[in-house]
């Protein structure tokens, strides 16, 4: 089972085991609300509930240096859904594989054709990140269609999970070039910051094209690539 750090506190720790019986928690706790009333719970029932069950059962048995604490209230903070979420530089997303598992990755810049987003070698049952990993990329930075994927949510399952307001292109991504046009004539190259200039077929032979992935070639592209025998 893997265990990963909450950002910003090394002193708190989360696992995918965890994970699952909250999961599983959730969904026995709204099942006997639909079986018995016919109807899901609300927020305020949830609440409630957590808050009954946290009086009378959480003791030092439960949770670690707890034998001089009591609780006095437990509360669910809410904010109102951004119905589009519009795609910003910092943004760290999931995005589900046909196997269920999810992958990860953050965007990098905005572009004309959608968004360059770096990819991590990471993947998870949960659409929950392990920063420990961001400094590893399954694949170099690739332009999506940040549109339909991410703000709208018109293909597959792709979700913003967080934003890092930190977040600044360092070093690694300058050297990122991108190629578009018919070969052997009119080719253009271009970095993540749309700096273009002319280049011959010689000079773009092995850059990636600047073509944003839609949901399935980018799960093919990801999939044929965790198939090669050096990953």
């Amino acid at each position: 089972m893997g265990w990963w750090s909450a950002q910003g506190s090394t002193d708190v720790l989360i696992g995918d085991a965890v994970l699952d019986s909250v999961r599983h928690f959730l969904h026995d706790f709204s099942q006997a609300y639909q079986k018995d009333l016919s109807r899901r719970p609300s927020l305020q029932e949830l609440e409630y509930a957590l808050d009954l069950a946290f009086k009378a059962n959480l003791d030092n048995d439960v949770l670690a240096g707890f034998d001089e604490l009591e609780v006095k209230q437990v509360s669910i903070k809410t904010a109102k859904r951004r119905k589009r979420q519009r795609v910003t530089p910092g943004d760290i997303f999931a995005y589900r594989l046909d196997d269920g598992r999810f992958g990860f990755g953050r965007i990098v810049a905005n572009v004309s054709i959608g968004a360059i987003a770096e990819i991590f070698d990471y993947f998870s049952r949960q659409p929950i990140f392990d920063h420990s990993k961001e400094k590893t990329w399954l694949v170099p930075p690739v332009p999506i269609e940040s549109y339909s994927l991410l703000e709208v949510g018109d293909l597959g399952d792709w979700r913003i999970i967080e934003h890092q307001t930190d977040f600044v292109p360092g070093d690694e991504y300058a050297t990122l070039r991108y190629v578009y046009g018919t070969p052997p004539f009119a080719l253009t190259v271009t970095d993540i910051y749309e700096n273009e200039r002319d280049i011959d077929i010689r000079e773009a032979e092995g850059l990636p094209k600047y073509a944003a992935y839609d949901d399935f070639n980018f799960k093919k592209m990801i999939v044929d690539h965790l198939k090669r025998p050096d990953v």
